[in-house]
């Protein structure tokens, strides 16, 4: 597989799980397909993916006067 299936697969199975620690299975299994997998790469554009989902428009990091 080339970079941009794997970039589609994080894309696609960030949000989609139901932890992010989930990710981590996933990355095992694609490691095995390809020896050149960006294994940091990949979890950290599945994390974000992951992370956009379930933060927006929820987080509020303002600080209250």
């Amino acid at each position: 597989m080339t970079r941009q299936h794997y970039e589609f697969i994080a894309d696609l199975m960030g949000p989609m799980v139901t932890w992010p620690s989930h990710l981590i299975d996933i990355a095992d299994a694609l490691e095995k397909t390809n020896p050149k997998f960006a294994r940091k790469k990949f979890l950290d554009r599945a994390t974000k993916a992951w992370e956009d989902v379930q933060y927006k428009g929820k987080l509020d990091d303002t600080i209250p006067f």
